[in-house]
């Protein structure tokens, strides 16, 4: 006799979720209510089934190993003569999951799309009676399969606009609780961090505004410190403000010491006083005294918005040394692309680019290439003074002086205009 082939296809979860479960006798037990999977492997293997039955409150769960046949669109059968299991109290072990219970109708996040999306169904590979999750569905097709209404819906957009609706996938190797291991009452999902890490700033932000408070302090807190640096500074005041109060002082203290100077006072001055005294403690002295200082000035002043890390260069020094500065001084400063030339008095003597550092000899002295007429703006000028500097030389940032013409710090583009149009920012900013 020819030995039985298994047949290997694929199937959803909503097309098992409701199916009638029977013995092999035939006598009807329950409806499935949930399945079970062990996600220790590549792809999470179901091992369990949760029936309900009658109107019992709690679901009954039955070994996969029991099930003997999956009919699809019709039922499941099991064979649980002699099967006890069920008597005893259900608990998952530490690497299962309920998976209608945990993904149906969670939050996904897409890492083509920088988005987050919603999970409409599983893909499942079916082998004989074994059962893989393969696929997270996140397609407008997953809602209308779940609604029974997917082929009716299919014909019609084929009939009426020749146009075929596709489904939306997302492989489950891009995918991973982001939940503390074995809390899964709450859980949504996300790509691996090393593929997360990946996005822009930007993006993340972007990600962390549009998930829930608890979901975005779990992701925030995942990343290592610049990157929950580069973040903080793209998310609006008020998140930043959320997320900053939620966080312990040490890992606050560290995030804003890889902050930009004119970003860390913005925040600071919206936070209590409990909280910037306790966050002074652990920053360095001169970075404290720098904050103070920033914080006495007006909120509309060109030193209100100033960074104080920057690069500058003595007259004398070569092309060669200042590039390895520039290398060097490049992970802890806000632009890189202004180098200011200083005379021994701290005034700026010139300005060289880094274009110009990378296309000129490296043995020659940065005062034979720099421009001498440094466009600078005062401490004490108006923030729309700055703006219309930046928008009458197209900078990208202007270095900020002193009464006497000693450099104090640098504003950048983004800035300034944040400033001026402070009105947009905060539309922008409710959440």
């Amino acid at each position: 006799m020819a030995a039985s082939v298994r047949q290997t296809s694929f199937i959803y979860l909503s097309q098992i979720i409701n199916l009638p479960v029977a013995d092999i006798s035939g006598e009807k037990i329950g409806r499935i209510y949930d399945v079970i999977a062990d996600i220790r492997g590549m792809y999470p293997k179901i091992n369990a089934l949760a029936v309900k039955v009658g109107f019992q409150k709690e679901p009954r769960y039955y070994p996969w190993k029991i099930v003997r046949n999956i009919i699809e669109d019709r039922c499941v059968i099991i064979d649980h003569s002699g099967h006890d299991e069920t008597l005893e109290p259900f608990r998952l072990s530490e690497n299962e999951i309920r998976i209608r219970e945990t993904f149906w109708d969670k939050q996904i996040v897409d890492i083509s799309g920088s988005k987050v999306v919603r999970v409409n169904d599983l893909h499942i590979l079916k082998d004989g009676v074994k059962l893989w999750i393969v696929h997270v569905d996140v397609g407008f097709k997953g809602i209308l399969r779940r609604l029974g209404w997917g082929r009716f819906f299919s014909s019609i957009v084929r009939w009426l606009f020749s146009y075929e609706l596709r489904d939306k996938f997302i492989q489950w190797k891009y995918v991973q609780p982001i939940s503390p291991a074995g809390d899964f009452k709450s859980l949504s999902l996300k790509v691996p961090h090393t593929k997360l890490s990946q996005l822009h700033p930007a993006d993340l932000a972007d990600i962390l505004v549009d998930l829930g408070a608890e979901e975005r302090l779990l992701i925030f807190n995942s990343f290592d410190v610049p990157t929950a640096s580069d973040i903080l500074q793209e998310l609006p005041l008020k998140m930043r403000l959320m997320i900053a109060k939620s966080l312990d002082h040490e890992r606050l203290a560290k995030i804003l010491d890889e902050t930009p100077m004119d970003e860390v006072v913005d925040l600071l001055d919206e936070m209590p006083y409990e909280t910037v005294t306790a966050i002074y403690a652990l920053l360095p002295e001169d970075k404290v005294a720098q904050i103070k200082d920033l914080l006495k000035l007006s909120d509309r002043s060109a030193g209100s918005l100033m960074n104080t890390e920057f690069i500058s260069a003595a007259e004398h020094e070569t092309v060669r040394t200042v590039l390895r500065r520039v290398r060097q001084m490049a992970p802890d400063v806000e632009s890189i692309y202004y180098v200011y030339v200083l005379n021994d008095r701290d005034i700026p003597a010139g300005v060289v680019t880094l274009k110009q550092l990378l296309v000129t000899e490296h043995g020659k002295r940065v005062s034979d290439i720099m421009r001498a007429n440094v466009i600078r703006v005062k401490i004490s000028d108006h923030v729309k003074t700055v703006a219309e500097i930046f928008y009458k030389y197209n900078f990208t940032a202007v270095p900020v002086v002193d009464e006497f013409d000693r450099i104090h710090g640098i504003i950048t583009m983004k800035d300034a205009f944040e400033s001026v149009f402070s009105e947009i920012r905060e539309e922008t900013e409710e959440i």
